[in-house]
């Protein structure tokens, strides 16, 4: 059996082969005159006339940062404003979720009137606010919801019971 197999296999490998080599296709000719030199007179550039209108003037007016003035309310101590800056990421949160998602341009600032009791945030309304546009009020009632829950004073701080005012402003990135 063995000598049956061995002249099949030799003709199944030289079939696999394919017996003689095929020379590789030639590369196909190109015309000679398949690109005509470029015959086209020079010109200067600077001795043309431009149809271009005149440039529009600047329409950007920089925002003035004003303060936000509410009723006879003390500004935050230290220790607050810290808590304040320290979570960031919340007033963050709520002014890129509620506010840009609706107004990617929208500017601002807002003052939170926070209520400290027993050196804890208790509560936070809005004082005043001055906002770009209407997205800004979704901002604020975030701010109200999310702040006495994150801003927490550092053991060891003392803020003495009462009302301020902590604020914040806000612009794209």
């Amino acid at each position: 059996m063995r000598t049956r197999s061995l002249p099949l296999a030799l003709l199944v490998a030289i079939a696999a082969c394919g017996g003689a080599a095929e020379k590789p296709a030639a590369a196909p000719a190109v015309a000679k005159d398949a690109f005509a030199p470029d015959t086209t007179p020079k010109a200067d550039l600077s001795k043309l006339n431009s149809n271009i209108p005149a440039a529009a003037l600047d329409t950007f007016t920089p925002v003035k940062p004003r303060k936000l003035i509410v009723e006879k309310i003390p500004d935050a101590p230290a220790p607050l404003m810290d808590a304040a800056e320290r979570e960031e990421g919340i007033s963050r949160f709520c002014y890129q979720e509620y506010g840009q998602k609706v107004d990617p341009k929208l500017i601002g600032a807002v003052a939170l009137v926070v209520t400290v009791d027993d050196n804890t945030v208790q509560k936070v309304r809005v004082g005043a606010d001055d906002w770009s546009s209407g997205a800004g009020r979704a901002v604020n009632a975030c701010l109200v919801q999310k702040a006495p829950q994150a801003w927490k004073i550092v053991p060891g701080s003392k803020v003495a019971a009462g009302q301020y005012v902590v604020q914040l402003r806000f612009r794209p990135s």
